[in-house]
């Protein structure tokens, strides 16, 4: 079932979120992307704080009262450009042992149609190339490759 998140389920939020961030932290980046511990608490209650303004989009996907995938994501003002507004995903990550059931398909899906309510007609997100299974996941999906993000380590 997705619901929206709630602070009930503040600390299964903060875990799946450390999932995602120890898996980035366990790649072979450029040594300075490392992400600092107790980020999940912090992006968790960040985006807790902002449910109810309607700029953010953070369901989850439950097995009974286990969350077991999620979807956080923000909406981006762009007045200079004719779309005017997006919804940037933050964060999309389901729970090491669930995946490939087809909940995060779900999640997307309900944010397609959370989207089109809020008259919002782009989605984008970014996924770190050493994320194999990211990345694959994303080309699989109905999105498709935009921008190319450089990155350079300064000496």
């Amino acid at each position: 079932m997705i619901r929206d998140l709630t602070e009930t389920d503040r600390n299964q939020t903060i875990e799946l979120v450390n999932q995602f961030y120890r898996k980035v932290n366990e790649l072979e980046l450029d040594g300075l992307f490392r992400i600092r511990p107790r980020a999940a608490t912090k992006f968790t209650d960040i985006y807790f704080k902002l449910i109810g303004t309607g700029k953010v989009y953070m369901r989850g996907f439950f097995e009974d009262q286990e969350l077991v995938s999620l979807l956080i994501g923000r909406v981006e003002e762009k007045p200079h450009l004719e779309e005017e507004r997006s919804l940037f995903i933050d964060l999309a990550v389901t729970k090491l042992g669930k995946k490939k059931k087809g909940y995060m398909s779900a999640l997307l899906k309900d944010v397609d149609l959370w989207c089109k309510e809020k008259s919002i007609s782009a989605i984008e997100l970014r996924a770190i190339l050493q994320n194999e299974e990211a990345v694959k996941f994303w080309d699989k999906s109905s999105f498709e490759r935009f921008y190319i993000r450089y990155r350079k380590r300064v000496d």
